[in-house]
């Protein structure tokens, strides 16, 4: 699951994780870290440093290289944290830095140039990170590619996509696993399924939280995790009551008794209008079987809401606040993008997420046929 601070600390606000064997680690016990740079081609002006927080960039100091390029930090450390090294507004350069001395090398006139950070095994894993997720990501578009072109059927993508997600993330404990407990560990969480592997990420959180209780990103971690684990498999869908476009107020808890897909969507959505006569054909299959849609729309134009409804030939349960994704529920069901779907069984307890086309239709004939 994610903030606003850029690439690395986004991906880890996201949420997800994973950890690795306890073994011997830097001492949360204030100290100092030492940052001994060269700059290749050094500009006029200054050398900036940062620490990425939850919310923002905070400045920690500035400084001016000498002549040949060098220069020198001396940062006060409490437990290990990603900063950026900015130099002359022309490159910038993330890393982890914790008690200990790390050297730097930097082109500082080309954002693409060189930046190398050695010294740390906290870093090291880092970079090992940020190649595995530019892999993963370059296959994952692969796949995309497929779907878009039509080279594959539906059948096909699903099976090559089941194939990439359990090898993606075989590849991603590997890692974790092979490294020590870092709170880069959180960040490579990202790439994780936490429906899948809630268990090995509160373990992973509970390792860390043994070596850096008072470490914002793990503090944040933990309670990502905390509100993931009110939405697993297996929780009470949290209670949903908004308007149909009649003007009514329907509760999720009032269809009770059957099983519902509860089906986030809206008229601007591509792929959720592309995936709608899926949904209208299962839909019809199952209807007469104690099976409803609650179709919940993050629309914020009622006439292209009720439109869409029509158009697409969407029988079943409607509603929307209109108000776009700054609607409660999305913050209450973690929706971070659409299509969505979660299937609640005749009680109101979840049962599976993400389904759709073939999966949705095996899932409900396994639960209702």
């Amino acid at each position: 699951m994610i903030v606003e601070i850029k690439s690395a600390l986004a991906l880890m606000v996201t949420v997800g994780i994973v950890a690795a064997c306890a073994t011997q680690h830097e001492s949360t016990t204030k100290s100092q870290a030492n940052i001994q740079g060269k700059v290749t081609k050094p500009q006029t002006g200054y050398i900036y440093l940062d620490k990425m927080g939850m919310e923002k960039l905070d400045r920690v100091d500035s400084i001016k290289a000498d002549e040949a390029g060098n220069f020198s930090f001396k940062v006060p450390i409490a437990s290990p944290a990603f900063y950026v090294l900015n130099f002359y507004n022309t490159q910038q350069g993330e890393f982890v830095l914790g008690t200990g001395d790390i050297k730097v090398e930097a082109d500082g006139s080309n954002p693409y140039g060189l930046f190398k950070v050695t010294g740390s095994k906290d870093n090291d894993f880092f970079v090992a990170y940020q190649q595995l997720a530019k892999a993963i990501k370059k296959e994952s578009d692969s796949i995309k590619m497929l779907m878009l072109t039509g080279q594959s059927n539906e059948m096909e993508l699903e099976r090559v996509q089941a194939a990439f997600a359990m090898t993606a993330t075989a590849r991603v404990k590997q890692l974790v696993n092979t490294n020590d407990p870092s709170i880069v560990s959180i960040i490579a969480a990202g790439m994780l399924d936490s429906d899948q592997e809630m268990a090995y990420l509160q373990e992973v959180h509970k390792k860390l939280n043994g070596l850096y209780p008072e470490s914002e990103y793990v503090v944040y971690f933990g309670n990502q995790l905390a509100q993931l684990a009110r939405m697993a498999i297996g929780q009470p869908a949290p209670e949903i009551s908004m308007t149909t476009p009649d003007g009514k107020n329907i509760t999720l808890s009032s269809l009770r008794g059957k099983y519902v897909l509860i089906d986030f969507w809206a008229s601007w959505c591509g792929p959720c209008r592309k995936e709608n006569p899926n949904v209208v054909r299962i839909y019809n299959k199952f209807k007469d079987k104690e099976f409803e849609i609650y179709s919940v729309s993050l629309d914020e134009k009622r006439e292209k809401w009720l439109e869409a409804i029509q158009k697409d030939g969407m029988a079943w349960t409607h509603v929307s606040d209109l108000k776009h994704w700054n609607s409660p529920v999305v913050q209450l069901y973690r929706v971070e993008g659409i299509p969505l779907t979660i299937l609640v069984d005749k009680d109101g307890v979840i049962v599976d997420k993400n389904l759709r086309g073939q999966a949705l239709e095996d899932r409900l004939n396994d639960l209702l046929m």
